[in-house]
Formats: structure tokens, sequence, C-alpha cells
């Protein structure tokens, strides 16, 4: 009772959900702050969680998992700097660019992102990069700027020898690109997180997938609260699923999980970013409540997915096998029942709805894009390689 009870404080206080590291890993965590605090059970460390904030924090930085490196997963660097190119540096009339990176971690992600617009021509003054983290050690971390080679994986990084100095330490990252990002301590959950504060582009990558379904929408609604209106917004790989359609548009570029904030409209066309970097699809009319559903009449697929956005994906799941009773040849249906599954944690039963949508439109771009990440999840490297080359053709194709 007192671990659950734990539990649901972390929850409370920074989302996360314990089914999603386990817990046996916050119960390992717990006991090694009871041991530090000399407390003899588990009942008075939770009396003293409940009333000291820097002993919260000392648990939060036991739970917290700063697995990062430096130009994380390439394919989204790759297209934010060929959407600095050809958008911001022809559409920008003067203005600053605004990035936040969150959550930060060690500081390789939003270093990565200032490397980027500098080499992409930016000059400091041209750019803000504010960084937040729930972490202090690892904001101390990140400040220091010192890494080792774990924070250098992959590809070969020519930014190494550029920005960085070898040290006894380690790599000492250059003052020029450290002073170019702001470290915030600070907690996305929070009321009032970043008040006043606009971004033309957010990082938050592979943070939503600790929240359960009611506080990733929290979560969104945040994030979209503080993007520009046609700002940026990069999630995690696993994260796509649970960006909701209506508000926002994926970025036509494999592998970049980008996504487009929708403009404030009644009802409109959202306007691309680049012809070749985006794709147009139609805003149907915002509405604050979903319209009653009677037993004899099949919703449309605007309201299944409005069903699943805001997290009812039960409901969802359900209407959506009828709707496929009715519309057997529905891709657009297969797909979102595919989400639907895919956000309840049945990757199993999303791959086979992916897998008919594609059957039924082979060049649905993105249920080609969903099957590719299952896949390459449960291993399937092979499989995800070839989908991979598939889209690319496609892609390829639809530039010409």
């Amino acid at each position: 009772m007192t671990e659950a009870k734990i539990e649901a404080l972390l929850k409370d206080k920074i989302g996360l959900a314990a089914n999603t590291i386990g817990s046996y890993k916050i119960a390992k965590a717990v006991e090694k702050r009871k041991l530090a605090c000399n407390f003899p059970d588990s009942q008075t460390y939770l009396q003293r969680l409940q009333i000291s904030k820097d002993e919260l924090e000392e648990l939060i930085e036991l739970v917290v998992i700063p697995e990062t490196w430096f130009f994380r997963d390439r394919k989204p660097f790759t297209f934010l700097e060929h959407y600095i190119r050809s958008e911001w540096w022809t559409n920008r009339n003067n203005n600053v660019l605004r990035l936040l990176s969150i959550p930060c971690s060690s500081g390789e992600e939003p270093y990565s992102i200032a490397m980027l617009l500098l080499n992409s021509g930016l000059t400091p003054d041209k750019f803000r990069i504010d960084a937040v983290d729930i972490s202090k050690k690892a904001l101390l971390r990140a400040t220091n700027a010192v890494y080792n080679k774990n924070s250098f994986r992959g590809e070969d990084m020519p930014e190494r020898e550029r920005y960085f100095q070898q040290t006894a330490d380690g790599y000492e990252l250059s003052k020029f690109v450290r002073n170019t990002v702001n470290f915030i301590h600070g907690n996305l959950l929070e009321p009032f997180f970043l008040a006043n504060k606009k971004y033309n582009i957010v990082f938050c990558r592979n943070l939503l997938i600790y929240f359960d379904s009611s506080t990733c929408s929290q979560a969104i609604d945040i994030l979209e609260r503080i993007l520009t209106p046609k700002g940026l917004l990069f999630v995690g790989s696993a994260e796509t699923g649970r960006i909701p359609t209506n508000r926002f548009v994926s970025v036509r570029y494999p592998f970049s999980f980008a996504y487009q904030k929708v403009a404030d409209q009644a009802t409109d066309v959202v306007v691309d970013i680049t012809d070749k970097f985006s794709v147009i699809k139609e805003v149907s009319p915002k509405t604050d409540n979903i319209p009653s559903i009677s037993t004899t009449q099949i919703p449309n697929l605007q309201i299944l997915r409005k069903l699943a956005d805001e997290g009812r994906l039960d409901e969802a799941a359900s209407w959506c096998k009828t709707y496929l009773d009715q519309q057997p040849t529905s891709a657009q249906a297969y797909l979102l029942l595919g989400e639907v599954y895919q956000a309840k944690g049945d990757n199993e039963q999303a791959e086979q709805c992916y897998q008919k949508a594609i059957y039924l439109e082979p060049n649905y771009y993105e249920a080609l894009i969903h099957l590719t990440l299952l896949k390459e999840h449960r291993g399937d490297r092979v499989g995800a390689a070839v989908l991979h080359q598939r889209i690319q053709r496609l892609n390829k194709n639809q530039d010409n």
C-alpha cells in the first residue's frame, strides 16, 4: 500500500506512470533513499516525501532516465537543418528563432541544436535556445559541458573536432556554443510552466512515453500553448501515435517525427511548411464536446479520432471495429484503429491494422511510417529496412 502511494505521488508530481519503468525500479530507488535517510520503514519515508521538496528531488534523480547523446537519431536534425535553410532563412523577417529542448538531460540535445544552427549560418543573436530538465544533477553536467565517449555514438561527428577540446576529464564544449543555451530547472506539468514564452520549435522527445493517457493529454496541451502558430514539435519515434491529428499535422520527412501546429482557425487548410517536407491536411472545425453517439448511428472517422485524442481508447476501438464492419475497405479506419491499439500498448494488434491499411492503400504514407517504427521496435531490422526503402521511393517519386 505504501509503495502504491509513493508511485501515486511521483505520478502526481512529475507524471511518471509506474508501469513505464517498472515498480521494481521505483521500489529500488525508494529503498536506496530510505537507507540514506536512515528511516526504519517505507511509511516513515513516505511521510518525509510528502513534506520535503528536497527529498522528493533526490528520489526523482534516481527514477529519471538520462539516456542521451549528441545528434541522437540524426534524421530530426537533418530535417531541422533543411527547414532552417529552405524555410526560416526565406521567411524569418529578421525574427529571432526560439527553440526549446525538454527534457534536455545533460545537454547533448540542446547543444546539438545549437551546433546545427551555427553550421547553418545563423549567428548567436539570431536564435535563442531554452533547455529544461527536472534533474538538477543533469543540468549541472550540462552547464559543465564536459563529455565522455558515450555522448558521441554512431556515425562520425565532425562537430566534435570543430567545437570540442579534449581534456583530461573528457571532451569540453567551447564556450561559444555553451553561451547559446539557457538551462532551466523545471517541470513540464507545473502550473504556469514557461508562462508568457513562445517557441517556434520544441524538441520534446521520449518524455510522453512515461505518461499515461490523461497526463500525456495535459502535456500536449502545454506544448501546444507554448508553440507559435505553425510551430514545429519534435517527438520520439514511440510517441507518434499520441499526437492528436486535429491539432498537429505530421511533417512529411521520413523519421523526423516532426509535427506542425495547426493554426487556430474554425476551419481551414493547413499551410505546408514547404512542398517538399510536409503534407497538407484539411482541418475540421474544432468542437468542445463530442456529439452523442447513438447505438444505431455509426460515427464518422472525425468523431472517432476525437474520441482517441481525448484518451477514450476503448470506446474508440469499439466504434472503429463497428465502422469497419460497414466499411471494410477503409484504410483510414484501419490506420486509426492501429494508432488506438498502439496507444493501448498492444503493438501486435496495431501492426496487423497497419498492414491491412497498406494492403488497401499500398502508398499510405502514415501507415508505412507507423509499421516501420513497430518493426524497428520489436527488432525486425530487415523488415523495417524494406519499408524504409519503400518510403524513400515514395517520397522520391512525389518530388519528381
